[in-house]
């Protein structure tokens, strides 16, 4: 019985803090995909990080620091439009502002 308490107890912490972490990197990936709507003058509608099972624009190699959403957006102009958004790079991943886009 207090093997398990001691496990309970070691075990808590670190699953709490794998969550933050995920919950902070969630945020941070949402954050960029906005800061790049608004540099582009775009209007966000809806965005979709796709699973690892389903087909991108992008080729499956890319980092894991690199970011990709399905996006559909509305120009000032009012023109909606689709497509796929990478954010960052190999090396810094959303430390770096690049953003490769391709339109449906």
């Amino acid at each position: 019985m207090t093997e398990s308490l001691v496990f309970a107890a070691m075990a808590a912490p670190m699953i709490a803090l794998a969550v933050v972490l995920y919950l902070y990197d969630r945020i941070r990936r949402r954050e960029a995909l906005y800061r790049w709507a608004c540099s582009q003058n775009l209007n966000l509608l809806s965005a979709q990080q796709p699973l690892l099972t389903e087909a991108s624009a992008f080729p499956v190699s890319l980092s894991k620091a690199q970011h990709v959403f399905r996006v559909h957006v509305e120009m000032k102009d009012g023109i909606r439009r689709s497509g796929w958004v990478r954010l960052g790079d190999a090396w810094r991943g959303l430390g770096s502002t690049n953003a490769d886009v391709k339109w449906d």
